[in-house]
């Protein structure tokens, strides 16, 4: 996937791209989490490691966001204040940024909107320069993110004006300022003035010029424009556009193997995704942006895209100020004619273009389908339901087809759009109980750039596959998967609440401070024993996913004795034990038990997504280098230390198929800025 998109942006003339997103994301309610790779840090380092590969790979360079913990919000809400202490700041947040850089060297790094302890990261000189440089060792660019110095003067109020927000920025350790440097253009008469050291300008002007040469873009700054055509989509292209969202849809709940459909059956389709070709696309993806153009065209006051609007603000204030126009991101919204917005707007007609397909029409070339949307997207309409509930009736099966949307306007989630509440948007939850009480069985398909605490659905549906936003094959996608063309094999890269209340819910919380009071056990203290109006477990946990066909895992092996500086090398076998064909995911976690600092009731160290057919089983290996396990010790030394350490093999976090207990001997090994980011795995089919 990173390797197409980077093929096609160099095509094109894009040479950096401000991706991957590698924030370890941990409350839902926040809007950008659909943008990540989840909860956990070694899973967002392996997908960032390879992402970032894949796409410089191609000559364009990657610039990783957002460091750091941009994710980790007050109340959720983005650009809030970041809570969090050294310990977390390094051990969790910042190794997948570390792991980009020393596995995949990544050639910059975004620096966060968000205050950590008073300071926003670009003028957090312990952030962006101590640990960022001395600690990690990153030698790459640190560039602002959209508007961050403006909001420093603006936003934060820390400084009289713009221009010295670009020196406290500057001072902090940012690179350059983005989309328009207007502050780090002053930076000079700031030398001038004895205020800012010219070494100062000297280290960032290196890094970026460094970049630069690296990707050749003195000796060959242009495209070549007969060939960038031929170089955008294609037919291969868009099978593995579905090939990738089919791999990516889980199955939550399959009660009485209602799913597959079966053939012949008559499929009601309900719901506001039901017939929708934009709503499964997200957020940054071209119908987005022209929603935003021309909705900020016509002044609507619901465009939060925050980089952008504000250098839209800043430079009609200066329009106003100095009587003469500003240009840049002032006039972006009013280059687009009449004609060229009229003939863009309708973005279901723009996608048909791409060949893409609602799941009501792909449904309908496959079962007798009973059709009917039900209710809008957050309307509070309930006008539809009753045609929803005829369908539903007279259909032998109902498949809901439920969530959000994501962009700038009029959408759930999206940058800038938080949650307060993972409910069903609108009516969609009266609507879904609708449909339900007609004693049909209904099989539920959740889309949105979030989750959804769907604990109703839970008790009373008895299907429920996560879509999450499949892109412009959402409809094939999701049809092969509810028909049993594919088989799903989406394992949850986050943990999904039963409320909102909960959060956070995320699976790896210390020992002694989450929904468990040891490694797996439920807690049991009489002080601790959860809450009173709700269960304090997950609805559905990190790693969860189920399928048509059954896995076991069996014959456990593991080192018992292993050097602080070693390797452990673990393993076991994974069995399709049911009648087709199917992926499962092996997962291996970690808990050391002779720490005198409290540590995680489990962490993932490894995992191996195995396809197997019918009967077939395989070994799957693991080599867990010990500089992977450190930690903050009481003395905070970042370090590998002699103790017991369980190894958990398991399908999901929520219950481990075994645990084997290493013991690891010798001396204390001190492994800041040299840890191990990645677990070695390999895979031998036995038959």
């Amino acid at each position: 996937m990173a390797q197409i998109i980077g093929q096609e942006s160099r095509a094109v003339g894009i040479n950096s791209a401000m991706s991957p997103v590698i924030d370890v994301s941990r409350d839902p309610r926040w809007g950008r989490t659909y943008e990540t790779f989840g909860e956990d840090p070694y899973l967002i380092s392996q997908m960032g490691i390879k992402y970032i590969r894949g796409m410089q790979s191609q000559g364009v360079a990657c610039i990783a966001k957002h460091f750091l913990g941009y994710a980790e919000t007050q109340g959720g809400l983005n650009v809030a204040a970041t809570r969090m202490n050294d310990r977390e700041l390094y051990e969790v947040f910042a190794t997948p940024f570390e792991a980009a850089d020393k596995e995949a060297h990544v050639s910059g790094m975004m620096a966060s909107y968000s205050e950590i302890d008073g300071m926003p990261v670009g003028t957090n000189k312990k952030i962006a320069r101590e640990l960022l440089r001395d600690t990690m060792g990153f030698e790459g660019m640190l560039t602002s993110d959209g508007a961050a110095v403006w909001k420093i003067y603006d936003y934060f109020k820390l400084t009289n004006t713009y221009e010295e927000a670009g020196l406290l920025a500057k001072k902090g350790g940012l690179d350059t300022e983005i989309p328009v440097g207007n502050a780090f253009r002053a930076l000079p008469d700031f030398v001038r003035a004895g205020r800012l050291e010219e070494a100062l300008l000297d280290e960032s002007v290196r890094r970026i010029l460094t970049i630069k040469f690296e990707y050749g873009l003195f000796e060959n700054p242009y495209v070549d424009e007969e060939k960038a055509a031929i170089s955008m989509g294609n037919a291969e292209k868009q099978a593995l556009s579905g090939e990738i969202a089919q791999k990516s849809i889980t199955l939550l709940k399959n009660e009485g193997q209602i799913l597959p459909l079966k053939p012949g059956m008559k499929v009601a389709v309900i719901g506001p995704h039901a017939d929708s070709l934009r709503y499964p696309v997200s957020g940054y993806t071209y119908p987005a942006y022209i929603e935003m153009l021309d909705a900020s065209r016509k002044g609507s006051s619901q465009v939060t895209f925050q980089g952008i609007i504000d250098e839209e603000k800043k430079a009609r204030d200066e329009e106003k100020k100095n009587k003469k126009p500003a240009g840049g991101f002032a006039t972006m919204f009013d280059m687009f004619s009449e004609d060229m917005i009229n003939g863009l707007e309708d973005m279901n007609q723009v996608l048909r273009s791409l060949e893409s397909r609602s799941l009501r029409q792909v449904l309908e070339d496959r079962f007798e389908v009973n059709y009917a949307q039900g209710c809008a997207l957050t309307d509070p309409c309930e006008d539809g339901f009753e045609e929803a509930v005829e369908a539903a009736r007279n259909s032998d099966v109902a498949v809901v087809a439920l969530g959000g949307n994501c962009g700038w306007v009029n959408v759930t989630g999206g940058e800038g759009k938080d949650r307060c509440r993972l409910d069903l948007p609108g009516v969609q939850q009266r609507l879904l109980e609708a449909v339900a009480g007609t004693g049909k069985p209904v099989v539920l398909v959740l889309y949105g750039p979030g989750c959804f605490a769907a604990s109703w659905a839970d008790s009373h549906v008895p299907a429920i596959v996560q879509a999450w936003l499949p892109g412009p094959y959402a409809g094939k996608a999701v049809a092969n998967v509810l028909d049993g063309t594919v088989n799903p094999g989406g394992k949850l890269p986050i943990s999904i609440p039963r409320s909102v209340g909960q959060i956070p819910v995320y699976y790896n919380h210390k020992v002694g401070s989450g929904y468990t009071s040891g490694r797996d056990e439920a807690s049991t203290a009489i002080f601790t024993g959860g809450y009173v109006d709700e269960d304090n477990t997950p609805l559905y946990y990190f790693g969860h996913g189920l399928s048509y066909t059954s896995f076991e895992l069996k014959d456990f092996t593991a080192d018992n004795r292993v050097s602080t500086d070693g390797v452990i090398h673990a393993s076991c076998v994974v069995e399709n034990t049911g009648s087709r064909e199917g992926d499962e995911v092996v997962q291996l976690y970690f808990h050391f038990k002779d720490a005198h600092v409290t540590r995680p009731n489990k962490q993932l160290a490894g995992f191996a997504r195995v396809h197997l057919e019918a009967g077939q089983k395989a070994r799957v290996s693991f080599e867990l280098n010990t500089a992977q396990l450190g930690y903050y010790n009481e003395d905070m030394e970042f370090a590998v230390e002699p103790g017991r350490l369980d190894l958990m093999f398991a399908v999901s976090a929520r219950k481990s198929e075994d645990i084997e207990e290493v013991r690891l001997v010798g001396e204390k090994v001190l492994v800041a800025g040299k840890r191990a980011y990645t677990c070695g795995v390999e895979v031998a089919r036995l038959w």
